[in-house]
């Protein structure tokens, strides 16, 4: 009879946890989406993160003016520790200008020695991009400014787009663009403004991307965490519901001795294999759903996702079990007063 009701117990939980386990998955999807969609806007730039949409100014700047205050930005990023990142638009060249001195961005090459000194920075080509492709042939670069020399090919970052290469930020003045800055505090982006406006800037636009916000603001991971949220409710009303309907069983237990605590471990213990097999199987599922129904192949990071999904899940499911079994049984009538 033991063996009975530990596996009419665990089907219970199995059949539960599979469906937990679909919705936990779907949640780690937009999560990862979303988190995708965050670096193409931001070019993969860690932390939080503002771009502001500069354009012409109409005030008049003198060369010299201009240079000495996008010296003074310079040594603000570095003391600081921040990175920009210009994005051309519209009719600009199809580049990016980087000032990254402290290694923030990942896909970008630190300064040699040689390209520090020098007056024009060099160039890393996008791979993939019809620039590259013509290098690559014929070593001829023809979206390049003048004097501008490959260093050599890289992997684009999210988001880049049609644009070709980066390139550092050397002594050539800073054209109109989107830049982005790892920083949305405010007295910082108001001085990276002050400078740009010195430089004959003007703001169109700012938009901040603290990394908190963009996540509880994205409609996608909003209904998924949503419906993980129901889902839950759901499975403790019916496993509530279960327990109350053993209430006899648990009272007879505790009126042989058994303590409340002990009773939750044990039934804990003996509903682990449903649990960990339900939602393991649920999250599995998932990925078969979206293989499916995206016709796409699953890759090794898709994998990974669906592991660190099936362990989130089958977390999960424990403790809410957990928790529902010591809420029921420390609430029944002969088991509190017995213990």
């Amino acid at each position: 009879m033991l063996v009975n009701r530990r596996l009419s117990m665990n089907f219970r939980l199995a059949l539960s946890s599979f469906f937990l386990g679909i919705l936990t998955a779907f949640m780690v999807w937009s999560a990862q989406w979303v988190l995708e969609s965050r670096r193409e806007v931001t070019f993969d730039m860690p932390g939080e993160v503002t771009v502001l949409q500069m354009f012409e100014g109409p005030q008049i700047v003198a060369a010299a003016d201009a240079m000495s205050a996008q010296e003074e930005l310079k040594a603000y990023l570095r003391d600081r520790s921040l990175a920009l990142i210009i994005s051309s638009y519209g009719e600009g060249r199809p580049e990016m200008l980087v000032y990254d001195p402290d290694g923030l961005l990942s896909w970008f090459p630190q300064p040699t020695p040689e390209e520090s000194r020098s007056a024009m920075s060099g160039a890393y080509l996008f791979e993939g991009t019809y620039s590259q492709r013509r290098w690559s042939k014929a070593t001829t670069t023809p979206l390049l400014p003048r004097g501008v020399v490959v260093e050599g090919v890289i992997a684009a970052p999210r988001g880049a787009g049609n644009l070709q290469y980066a390139r550092r930020i050397g002594q050539d003045s800073l054209p109109p663009g989107n830049y982005t800055i790892n920083t949305v505090d405010s007295s910082q982006v108001g001085h990276v403004l002050d400078l740009l406006h010195r430089m004959g800037l003007a703001p169109q636009g700012a938009r901040r991307i603290p990394l908190l916000q963009y996540f509880v603001l994205n409609p996608l991971l909003v209904v998924t965490v949503l419906f993980l949220v129901l889902g839950h409710a759901c499975a403790v009303l019916y496993w509530s519901l279960y327990l109350r309907g053993r209430a006899h069983e648990f009272g007879i237990q505790s009126r042989h001795g058994a303590h409340p605590l002990a009773l939750v471990r044990e039934n804990l213990v003996g509903g682990l294999p449903g649990l960990v097999a339900g939602g393991v199987a649920g999250v599995m599922f998932s990925g078969l759903l979206v293989a499916a129904i995206g016709h796409v192949q699953l890759t090794p990071g898709n994998f990974q996702t669906l592991t660190g999904a099936g362990v989130v899940a089958a977390a999960v499911a424990i403790v809410t079990w957990s928790t529902t079994l010591y809420v029921v049984i420390r609430s029944r009538p002969e088991v509190r007063l017995l213990a």
